[in-house]
């Protein structure tokens, strides 16, 4: 039982994020359901992880570490597609006013 709880927090605790991220980021890139879902899939997994190291983690403690891995993982997730060169992020996309920048391969 205390598995399902750990995955319920977890998925709870990337809800929040994810929500967070798209209320931030919907109105100038667009919302996306893979980068929604994205980060409850990964709140559910990373919370027994931290919880199979640290078993007396309370309820709330429990989310922010989970929030907290959530972030660290899909940053560098995104981080590693970027040095990749296959990936851009949409900010780097789109100008001031949504309007599209004219060479997209430069980001700085």
């Amino acid at each position: 039982m205390r598995s399902l709880r750990d995955i319920a927090i977890g998925a709870a605790a990337g809800t929040l994020v994810a929500i967070g991220g798209a209320t931030k980021d919907a109105p100038y890139e667009g919302f996306k359901w893979k980068t929604f879902l994205r980060s409850p899939i990964i709140g559910a997994i990373a919370a027994p992880l931290i919880t199979a190291y640290n078993p007396s983690l309370t309820a709330p403690i429990l989310g922010m570490a989970t929030i907290a891995a959530e972030r660290a993982t899909v940053e560098t997730y995104k981080l590693l597609r970027q040095r990749a060169g296959d990936y851009v992020p949409a900010k780097f996309k789109v100008g001031e006013w949504g309007r599209p920048l004219k060479n997209n391969n430069r980001i700085f």
